[in-house]
């Protein structure tokens, strides 16, 4: 009989599984977490650079070439620690050399000597002080060295913690649990000692610093080895210990944090029911993943990953405030908020790869797409949110004004949710990152004002939003600095707050100069000298009235005695970056720009007392240098426009955008005044808060009755809609139904474009045309006239807009008439203009085969009661510098009517401006005073003429500073030391 043999003994023992997962233990994480950050982090400092070289002096050009050399430094290190450990994978497959942990080290040695390195050139060691308010901040130099470098920081100190462990793993356990509390305490006590006993010497903020960086290591190393330790067992758990486990580290921590979050917003203000619920969600999805990893396990790895975009934008958002754990701990607890992001992390983290095991491409394909749910979800949204806004931005402030209806073309439920999502945006708390990538998204960085948000509001849906934070949940107490409103997005946003400028500037010379151009064009140079009265930097403000045909084609300022000369730049960029230099650096900047098309508005800032500042400003008109040569002895500035006017004689053009042009009529036109007869356009209000519902019969014999000379009269319905009533007495609720606010803007363009086809551009009788009396029809009239900006692109086709309210009682509103009711009439073949000073009267012309009758010109006469030839001819054009002034002030002019069916845009009009040096409406001119500033102006100028033309500019949000002063402040105290020490020497 046969006896059964033993088994041969195993010659090896169980093998100890890491504590790292496999992902992490790879060469591969070196490249995703060490090199790719620093990758983009050298391109943030490349481009950090480039703005701020040109101000920098030797010495900060030098440091910051050392901390470029530094950043390629940590880069080749990271690859050179891939590739080592890579061959020695491929060498020794199954080596587990690779995965012990002081492979960590060098991660660490070279992060901490990077951040020592730049957190020691963050002054004006590297930065120079003119740049560093708002062009390219300090917070923002800091926020980037620690954002990029602490991911290859915190896989070192993984490494180092998640070594394999050795027998009696509870022993060890509760070591490092222990030492994990005995590290900032230990640093407590030093610091008491530091401070009881003047410390040592200068020696000692050095010897303080490395105890923050080593204990605050140790402290972290620790808690994720005893975080390691307690769940490397995690898919041998019963699942009661597996919940519990949950319940503490996604529930009970994270809204422990939240509330303590209340009174300390470190390092930023959560206080928002969305934080709150979706940490619930995030817990209670990760307990309906435990209960169905048996049973379902493909549906609990999606569920895993639907909610690790949540775990990993906490983890991320605190990982540059990592160095700061240990000093947050000491302080009152508040270490809870650094350290449970990474504890939540960790234990999604195992319960994921205990879900992955056996994994195949079903569950990779399923994680992937449930890990891209979340962010997927805020993506389409956003985009969605910018679609609705920009159609109702487009719709408000760059209309088609075309024949027909004028109709929203999107949908208002989806404009409705994108304003409530915008609404809440601005008025809730600041997330880090995500509020960034939303306002990348949605506006590209740029604003959309709370004026115009409310406008939006109100034109739509008839009532404004609140701009205070209503959510549930909100923060009561203040701030680290004791501000309420620091977290705010709206905060955030605005301008920086600077006193008023002194305004003592006088004119105190005036220079003019005459030059001839090209063919009859004159060059018109005025060279104001100013003087400050004052005892302070002060600001010179200046309208200039600008006569008609004369345009802007150079602006020059003196700067240290040379003229530097202005660029031509997209206005609200202009205005935006004169404002932040005027109200940040307090240096030299220059402004030319138009207020409108009859005037000029110059700005300077600083004129220093006691020394004088001088502005040169060149004009193209059409007129010989001759006839200007008397312009020399002007010393007033309406003196020198006033001869300007009359120096611009008749002139009409043929354009090649379908018609003609007359300039100079202001000065020597010799026109008499026509009165016209009347008729009326009633504009019937039709928005849910003052829309008229009554008798719309009724209320225009009111309207005959005030205005009995009327011939006739037409009717516009009008919301933000705008639609042309059949007759007067059609069905109110059939033409238009009360829905939302009430744009007359809208409204008014459109008539006044009826009136020039229908009256002015159509076979008429031999009698000139009656003008329109506009009559706003509603339930309440509104106490100011009505905002006026499409429709004022449009008032060349009247001498002035008249315009009454009449509300639903029969009271009459009378509002200023802007122009004057009386002006001359010409014609041009069968287009009729009225000529309204300070502008260019444009005619219709027909086709290029036109006869020579049509080209004539001819006035109206009164005396005669018929047309009269006039004295001036139809040009056609040339290729003067005044006849391509003409042509672009008539794109701009087609832009500002009827943007969306103009044939221009925004960016044609700047780049054709900026070809020619003929400023626009649309542009300005400026000087700025160093490269950085003049290089930070091209940026903003490409990212504002990439989006809404309705947006503005906001201050880039920037993270929350009193962390950073927490970290540095040891530094700043040993400059001190080593300042005192110069001194004394």
């Amino acid at each position: 009989m046969d006896t059964l043999e033993p088994p041969p003994l195993a010659l090896e023992t169980k093998r100890e599984r890491p504590l790292l997962p496999p992902v992490l233990l790879g060469p591969a994480a070196i490249l995703w977490l060490w090199a790719l950050p620093l990758v983009i982090l050298l391109a943030l400092n490349l481009q950090g650079y480039w703005l701020v070289e040109g101000n920098m002096d030797a010495n900060q050009r030098g440091n910051a070439h050392v901390l470029g050399l530094a950043g390629l430094v940590n880069l080749f290190a990271g690859i050179a620690l891939f590739v080592v450990i890579r061959r020695r994978g491929l060498r020794e497959p199954d080596a587990t050399s690779t995965q012990a942990a002081w492979w960590g080290a060098p991660a660490l040695v070279v992060q901490a000597g990077y951040l020592w390195l730049a957190m020691s050139m963050s002054g004006n060691e590297l930065l120079p002080r003119s740049v560093t308010e708002w062009i390219y901040p300090q917070q923002r130099f800091l926020y980037n060295q620690f954002s990029f470098a602490m991911p290859a920081l915190f896989w070192g100190m993984l490494r180092l913690a998640c070594a394999r462990p050795a027998k009696g793993r509870a022993r060890a356990l509760v070591f490092n649990l222990v030492l994990a509390v005995a590290a900032p305490a230990f640093l407590y006590v030093l610091f008491r000692v530091f401070c009881s006993t003047g410390g040592l010497g200068d020696v000692g903020p050095y010897v303080f610093a490395v105890l923050i960086i080593g204990l605050g290591v140790l402290m972290f190393v620790a808690t994720i080895r005893g975080l390691a330790l307690g769940l490397r067992d995690i898919d041998a758990w019963k699942p009661t210990a597996e919940r519990i486990a949950i319940l503490i580290f996604a529930l009970v921590l994270p809204v422990a944090g939240l509330l303590l979050n209340r009174t300390i917003p470190f390092p930023n203000d959560f206080q928002a029911w969305e934080v709150y619920t979706l940490t619930t969600a995030n817990a209670a999805i990760l307990l309906l993943a435990s209960c169905w990893h048996a049973r379902r396990p493909l549906l609990s790895l999606g569920l895993l990953c639907a909610t690790l975009p949540f775990t990993l934008y906490f983890f991320v958002v605190f990982l540059p405030f990592l160095p700061l754990s240990i000093l947050a701990v000491i302080a009152l607890g508040a270490g809870f908020l650094v350290l449970t992001p990474t504890v939540l992390l960790i234990l999604h983290l195992g319960l994921l790869n205990k879900a992955r095991r056996g994994s195949s491409g079903r569950r990779l394909l399923t994680g992937v797409l449930c890990f891209l749910l979340l962010p997927g979800f805020f993506t389409v949204r956003g985009l969605a949110d910018k679609a609705a806004l920009n159609a109702a931005l487009d719709h408000v402030y760059a209309p088609s004004i075309t024949a027909g209806p004028i109709m929203y073309p999107a949908s208002r439920d989806n404009l409705r949710r994108a304003l409530s999502n915008h609404r809440s945006y601005k008025n809730g708390i600041y997330y880090p990152l995500l509020s960034d990538y939303y306002a990348w998204l949605v506006f590209d960085h740029l604003v959309l004002p709370d004026d115009k948000l409310a406008r939006l509001e109100k034109v739509f849906f008839g009532a404004t939003g609140s701009t205070e934070n209503i959510d549930p949940v909100k923060g009561t107490r203040a701030d680290f600095f004791g501000d309420r409103s620091r977290s705010s997005v709206r905060d955030r946003n605005r301008m920086p707050r600077a006193p008023a400028p002194a305004r003592t500037v006088v004119l105190d010379d005036l220079d003019v100069r005459v030059t001839p151009a090209d063919g009859d064009t004159t060059t018109v140079t005025l060279a104001f000298t100013l003087r400050n009265t004052g005892s302070v930097n002060a600001e010179y403000v200046q309208p200039l009235p600008l006569p008609a045909g004369v345009f802007v084609s150079g602006f020059r300022l003196h700067i240290n005695g040379g003229a530097v000369p202005g660029r031509i730049t997209e206005k609200k960029t202009a205005l935006w970056v004169y404002s932040m230099i005027r109200d940040s650096d307090r240096r030299d900047p220059g402004l030319l720009f138009y207020n409108t098309p009859e005037e000029l508005e110059l700005r300077v800032f600083p004129v220093v007392a006691g020394t004088p500042s001088v502005v040169e400003i060149d004009f193209l008109i059409s007129s010989e240098a001759a006839e200007a040569s008397d312009l020399r002895d002007a010393k007033q500035v309406e003196q020198v426009f006033s001869r300007l006017t009359n120096l611009a004689g008749p002139r009409f053009l043929r354009t090649d955008r379908g018609g003609v042009v007359a300039g100079g009529l202001d000065g020597r036109s010799g026109l008499p005044t026509v009165p016209r007869d009347e008729y009326l356009h009633v504009i019937v209000d039709r928005s849910v808060e003052t829309g008229f519902t009554g008798d719309l019969p009724t209320a225009l014999l009111r309207m005959r009755e005030r205005f009995p000379s009327t011939r006739f009269a037409r009717v516009t319905l009008a919301n933000y809609d705008t639609v042309e009533l059949e007759s007067e007495t059609a069905s109110l609720d059939d033409g238009l139904p009360v829905r939302g606010g009430f744009v007359p803007d809208l409204a008014l363009a459109q008539a006044l474009r009826k009136h020039r086809d229908v009256d002015l551009d159509a076979e008429m009788a031999d009698g000139p045309p009656a003008r329109p009396i506009f009559v706003i029809l509603s339930r309440r009239s509104a106490a100011v006239a009505p905002e006026l900006t499409v429709a004022k692109a449009w008032a060349d086709v009247v001498p002035s807009l008249e315009i009454y309210g009449l509300d639903k009682m029969g009271v009459w509103t009378e509002w200023p008439v802007v122009g004057r009711a009386e002006a001359p009439l010409l014609r041009l073949g069968k287009s009729i203009r009225p000529h309204v000073a300070g502008r260019m009267v444009r005619f219709k012309m027909g086709s290029p085969e036109s006869t020579n009758k049509e080209a004539r010109v001819e006035y109206w006469s009164s005396h005669a009661l018929a047309w009269q030839p006039y004295r001036a001819a139809v040009a056609r054009p040339g290729d003067t510098p005044w006849t391509r002034a003409v042509g672009l002030q008539m794109a701009q002019h087609d832009y500002e009517r009827n943007a969306a069916d103009a044939g221009v845009d925004l960016k044609d009009l700047v780049k054709a401006s900026r070809e020619t040096g003929v400023m626009l409406a649309s542009t300005s001119y400026i000087v700025v005073e160093n490269s950085a500033q003049w290089r930070m102006l091209d940026v903003s100028e490409r990212q504002k003429l990439g989006q809404n033309a309705a947006l503005n500019f906001k201050e880039a949000p920037a993270p929350s500073t009193w962390c950073v002063i927490l970290a540095f402040g040891l530094w700043l105290a040993v400059r001190r030391r080593r300042a005192r020490a110069e001194v004394k020497d």
